[in-house]
C-alpha cells in the first residue's frame, strides 16, 4: 500500500539517490543507434532547467504549457516545472485549434515549452496573451525564444535554490477528451498523481528495474505521464518513441516486459498481421490459420477454467513453436502482456490475440479520477470486463446501473468553473456517465456511456457500441458510429479503407452490396430493430484534427453527425422512400 502522500520531486531525488548510473531513457538517434541518460544525470538536468525557470521569471503556481512530441526533453521540462513549484499543462499538436484555444484560454499559460520555434506565432494567435518565457527544443536563440539543449547543459548563475513541493499542491491541468462539447480543466496535486502511480504498481508489480517500457502515447495524455512515474518509483527504462507510426518497427529493440496501448492500436496491429498473412503462399497461409485456431482453442479452455487434454497441449506446443512464437516476436521476445484503456476492446480481438499467446488486459479509467477505477490483472482477468475496482476506490451503482466512484483519486470539480457543472454529488460520489454490472465474482462489465444510449422515434432503446464494435471486425473498416436517436430506425456511417481488400475508388454497385451483406452478418445477433437499415461509407477517415476523435481516438459522435447531417439526411430521406427493407441500404459519400 501507498506509504502516504509525496511529491514528484521527492520520487526523483530518491530515484537518483538510489541508483544514479542506472539507466533511465533512451532515445533513438539519427543513426539508428539508442542511448541512454542515466538517473543521475536526468536529476541533474530538471534541477538545472528548474532553476533556469525560476532565474528567468517562473513563478509556484504558474502554468506551463508544454507541445512536444514524445521524447526525453518533454519529461525534463514536466519534472522540471514540477521541481521549480510550477503546473504542467499538456498540449496535444494534433488537436482541433478550437480545442487548443479553449484550453489556453482556460488556463492563461506563463511559459511555454515547444518542439520548434516556427509554433510561436500560431499559438499567439490562440492565446489571450503573449507567454512571458518561451522554450523550444531549436537550437538556435531567436528573439524571444530560449533554446532548451542550451539549459539544460549551461550551469545557472547565480543557482536558483528550488522551492519545497508539498504533496496538496497542484502539479498539473489536463483537459476531458471533449468527446461532447469543449474540454474541460481538471487540476490534480502531486499526491494524487504519486497515489495514481503506486495504485498501478500494486496491480502491475512486473513493473521493476529489470524491465522496459516503450514509451510511445503523447505524453500530453496523462496516464503516459503517470506510467512514466511508474518507471520512475521503480527505476524502469523507458524507450521513447516519438512517433507513434513506428512503434511497432522499434518494439522488437526495445523488448518491453508489458505494452499499453488503445483499442485503436490493437485493431491495426491485426489488421496488419492478417494482411502479412495474405501475402504468404497458400500453403503457409493454412500453416498460420491452423496454428492460430489451435491457439485459440488452447486459451479459451485455459480461460474457462479447464484443463486440456494432453493432446491439445502437445498440438498447441507444436503450433507455439513453429509458428506463433515467430509472430509473436513482431512486439519483442520479452513481453509477458498487454493493457488497453480508453474505451472497449472488442471481445473477439481479445480472443484473436490471446490465440497468438498476447493476453492483453483491460483497464478503466476516467478523467475526472486520476486513480484508475478497475482493471484485469495478470493473476485476475475476464475477457469483456474491465476488472476489479482498485482497493483506493469506494465503487457503487446506481439504480439504473450508472458507475459512481469515491476516493482520494476523485477530482474537486473543474477548474474555473461553477460546481453547478460538477458530475460530484453530495456524497462525494462522482457519476461517471458509465453503465456497467458487477458480477459475483466482482469483475465490472460496461455496458455504455448514458449519453451514447438513445432511443429511436418508435420508442426502442439502443446501445451503438455493441453494433459498431461487431462492425469494426469487418477488415476494411476504420470507424463506425451509429446514429438514429429520434429517427424511425438506425443508421450507421463507417470510415473504410479499401487498399487492404482490393476495393478500388469509387466503390462499385457490386462492392457496396458487399458491404451491404458484410453489414447484415456481422449484425445478425442483433434484435431487428438494433439493425442498420442503411449505411453511409466513407474512404475519408476520421482524425483529430477535423474534429471527429478526441486526442485519446475516441469518437466525438455529435461532431461527426454534424459534419455528416446533409448526407444522412439524405439517407432517411431515401429510407423513407424505398419499399424493400430486406436489404441495408448503401450510399457512398466523399
Amino acid at each position: 500500500m501507498p506509504a502516504g502522500p509525496d511529491s514528484v520531486p521527492n520520487w526523483l531525488a530518491a530515484r537518483a539517490a538510489q541508483s544514479p548510473q542506472q539507466p533511465a531513457y533512451w532515445q533513438r538517434t539519427s543513426a539508428g543507434d539508442w542511448t541512454s541518460v542515466n538517473w543521475g544525470e536526468v536529476q541533474d538536468r530538471v534541477q538545472t532547467l528548474a532553476a533556469h525557470l525560476l532565474r528567468l521569471g517562473l513563478r509556484a503556481g504558474d502554468r506551463v504549457a508544454i507541445m512536444m512530441p514524445t521524447v526525453p526533453e518533454w519529461e525534463y521540462c514536466h519534472l522540471a516545472v514540477l521541481a521549480a513549484g510550477g503546473v504542467v499543462v499538456g498540449i496535444d499538436a494534433h488537436d482541433a485549434p478550437e480545442n487548443t484555444r479553449h484550453i489556453l484560454h482556460t488556463v492563461r499559460p506563463r511559459a511555454l515549452c515547444l518542439a520548434a520555434g516556427e509554433q510561436l506565432e500560431s499559438l499567439k494567435a490562440l492565446m489571450p496573451e503573449p507567454p512571458d518565457i518561451v522554450v523550444t527544443l531549436d537550437a538556435d536563440n531567436a528573439p524571444g525564444i530560449t533554446s532548451l539543449p542550451c539549459l539544460l547543459t549551461a550551469a545557472c548563475d547565480p543557482v536558483q535554490p528550488l522551492p519545497e513541493v508539498s504533496p496538496d499542491q497542484t502539479a498539473t491541468l489536463v483537459f476531458t477528451s471533449g468527446s461532447t462539447g469543449q474540454p474541460k480543466g481538471i487540476a490534480y496535486t502531486h499526491g494524487q498523481l504519486c497515489l495514481a502511480a503506486e495504485a498501478i504498481l500494486s496491480r502491475f508489480p512486473s513493473i521493476q528495474a529489470d524491465a522496459r517500457l516503450a514509451c510511445w502515447l503523447p505524453l500530453s495524455n496523462l496516464f503516459q505521464r503517470i506510467i512514466n512515474l511508474c518507471a520512475l518509483k521503480r527505476g524502469t527504462q523507458c524507450y521513447f518513441v516519438d512517433s507513434p507510426a513506428d512503434i511497432v518497427k522499434r518494439l522488437p529493440e526495445i523488448r518491453p516486459a508489458l505494452f499499453i496501448g488503445v483499442p485503436r492500436f490493437y485493431e491495426k496491429l491485426h489488421a496488419g498481421i492478417e494482411a502479412e498473412i495474405a501475402r504468404q503462399s497458400w500453403l503457409a497461409r493454412q500453416a498460420v490459420r491452423v496454428a492460430w485456431r489451435i491457439g485459440e482453442r488452447f486459451q479459451r479452455t485455459r480461460r474457462a477454467g479447464g484443463s486440456p487434454v494432453w493432446w491439445s497441449v502437445a498440438a498447441h506446443a507444436l503450433a507455439d513453436r513453429l509458428v506463433l512464437q515467430k509472430l509473436r516476436h513482431l512486439m519483442g521476445p520479452d513481453l509477458k502482456f498487454m493493457v488497453s484503456g480508453s474505451a472497449p476492446m472488442p471481445p473477439w480481438l481479445l480472443d484473436k490475440l490471446h490465440g497468438l499467446g498476447w493476453l492483453v488486459l483491460e483497464a478503466y479509467g476516467i478523467s475526472e479520477c486520476v486513480v484508475p477505477i478497475a482493471n484485469n490483472t495478470l493473476e485476475a482477468y475476464r475477457f469483456g470486463s474491465v476488472g476489479r475496482p482498485l482497493p483506493d476506490n469506494v465503487l457503487k451503482l446506481a439504480d439504473d446501473g450508472e458507475v459512481l466512484v469515491r476516493g482520494p483519486g476523485v477530482f474537486t470539480g473543474y477548474y474555473g468553473q461553477a460546481d453547478a457543472d460538477t458530475p460530484l454529488d453530495a456524497d462525494g460520489y462522482l457519476h461517471t456517465g458509465d453503465l456497467a454490472r458487477l458480477d459475483a465474482d466482482g469483475f465490472l462489465w460496461l455496458t455504455g456511456r448514458k449519453s451514447e444510449v438513445f432511443k429511436t422515434s418508435t420508442g426502442r432503446r439502443i446501445a451503438p457500441v455493441p453494433i459498431e464494435s461487431a462492425l469494426r471486425q469487418l477488415p476494411y473498416v476504420e470507424h463506425a458510429v451509429v446514429f438514429g436517436r429520434n429517427r424511425p430506425v438506425a443508421v450507421v456511417l463507417l470510415s473504410v479503407t479499401p487498399q487492404p481488400v482490393g476495393f478500388t475508388a469509387p466503390l462499385s454497385s457490386e462492392t457496396l452490396r458487399r458491404i451491404g451483406d458484410d453489414i447484415a452478418a456481422a449484425c445478425a445477433p442483433f434484435p431487428a430493430y438494433q439493425r442498420p437499415a442503411g449505411a453511409l461509407v466513407s474512404p475519408r477517415g476520421f482524425s483529430i484534427a477535423a474534429g471527429e476523435l478526441t486526442s485519446n481516438l475516441k469518437l466525438r459522435r455529435n461532431a461527426i453527425e454534424t459534419l455528416n447531417e446533409r448526407e444522412i439526411d439524405a439517407l432517411y430521406a431515401q429510407l423513407a422512400d424505398s419499399t424493400d427493407h430486406s436489404r441495408c441500404l448503401i450510399q457512398e459519400i466523399a
